[in-house]
Parts: C-alpha cells; structure tokens; sequence
C-alpha cells in the first residue's frame, strides 16, 4: 500500500507543475468568470440559462476535457519517453497495481486543477439560486469527467507522443461536431455520461439546453457511475497488459 501511495502522490507531484498549474487553473476559472459577467443584469431564468449552458457547453465539454487530456497522457508517457519507467517497473509490485495507481494519479491530478472551475462555477450558482445541489451536481460531474477522459487517455499516451493531438481530435471533432450531429452517438460522448450524473444532481437545470447536450441520454447517476467504473476497469487491465508486453528498454 506505501508503494502505491508513493507511485500516486509522485506521479500526481509531476504532472502538476507550478506553470500547468496556474495556466490550467486559470482555464478552470473561465466558465465562473463568463457566468458572472452574463448573469449580472439577468432574471433568474436568464441566470439558469447561462448556468446551464456554461457549466454543460464550456466547462464540462471543453475545460475539463482539456485539462485532463494533457495531464493524463503524461502519467505514463513521460516516464516511457524519459527511460525512467524501467526504475518503476523493478519494484515489486503487479502491473495492474501500477497502472490502477497511474490511474488514481490522473484523476487525483486533474480533478485538483479542475474542482477550481467547479467550485467557483457551482458555488455561484448556489449561492444565486439558494441550492447546493448545483456545487455537489458539477463536483460530481467533473469527477466522472476527469476519471472517464484520464481512462482512455492514459495508455494513449503510453502508446503514443501524439496522445494530446488524438484527444483534442476526439474532444472537439467527435464529441463537439459528430456525437452533437447523431445523438444516437451521445453514449460515446465522456463529457456527456458524465452530465447525466450532474444533471442528476443538480436537478433544476435548463431542461431545452439540457436536452441539447445530453442528445439521447437521460439523467442518471447511477448508470454515469457505473458506465465511468467500466471504462476505468477495462484501462487498467489495458495498459497492465501493456506495461507487461512492451519493450521498456
């Protein structure tokens, strides 16, 4: 356990550097200062709509995605990349302890610069509706974001230099334009499981831009949970497989 505690909370030390840290930080923070500039001189059903719309259309689909795309493809990429990976893998530990440990690091990591954005964004809100659920809602919902983009970005990054070009490629090509086209394609969409957990949460949310986003999806957190568990358990056993057949010399 002390092992792969060590392998988290260094792993975690890396990928967060103090310039990533402020820059995406910074991007976090976007969403809440573009809700307070539009909500200022807006009714509350003017401010429901740009909660909805910036919580859903900037920070989930687009901040969130960004950040944990970059942090997570260097988990285990710059450790292959910069020959220090041989070191990790002589400890004595299992390869699905490793990368079940990388893992963590990637969603402890992004979520630590992304529950910025999520707090001042669903705090705002809070505080202007009178309801909590909407910081517990987008908590939630960045959670299952970060843990569903860090799964699959993970041994991209592991297999490839090109991992942040691929996960841009599949944010603002398949999620934004193809999956927002074909609804019948929401369900591929990490961004939008993971709205269907938020929405769940936070229950008084715009319902057309609601539908708008979610396409074919409904509100749901157990069936956002349970679909993140998956994709989370089919990575680690992935790239367990992968540590364990590549050359790491």
């Amino acid at each position: 356990m002390t092992a792969t505690l060590s392998i988290v909370a260094v792993t975690a030390r890396n990928v967060l550097g103090l310039r990533r840290m402020v820059g995406f930080g910074l991007l976090a923070a976007f969403p809440a200062f573009i809700f307070f500039l539009t909500s200022r001189q807006s009714s509350d059903v003017g401010r429901l709509e740009n909660f909805t719309g910036s919580s859903l259309f900037i920070f989930l689909a687009v901040v969130v995605p960004i950040i944990t795309v970059v942090v997570s493809g260097s988990v285990l990429g710059s450790e292959r990349r910069g020959n220090t990976m041989s070191f990790l893998m002589l400890r004595p530990l299992s390869r699905y302890t490793i990368a079940g440990a990388k893992l963590v690091s990637a969603v402890a990591a992004s979520f630590a610069i992304s529950a910025v954005g999520a707090v001042l964004l669903g705090l705002m809100a809070s505080i202007s509706f009178d309801d909590f659920g909407y910081l517990i809602g987008l908590l939630g919902g960045t959670l299952l974001a970060n843990a569903g983009y860090a799964a699959i970005f993970m041994p991209i990054g592991y297999l490839t230099e090109r991992a942040t070009l691929t996960g841009f490629i599949y944010i603002f090509v398949w999620e934004s334009a193809i999956a927002a086209i074909i609804t019948g394609l929401s369900g591929t969409s990490l961004w939008r499981i993971a709205a269907t957990g938020f929405a769940a949460l936070a229950e008084r949310l715009d319902g057309e831009i609601l539908d708008a986003a979610l396409g074919s999806l409904t509100p749901g957190v157990g069936g956002a949970i349970t679909k993140v568990a998956v994709i989370c358990a089919i990575s680690v056993v992935i790239t367990a497989y992968l540590l364990q057949s590549r050359d790491l010399t």
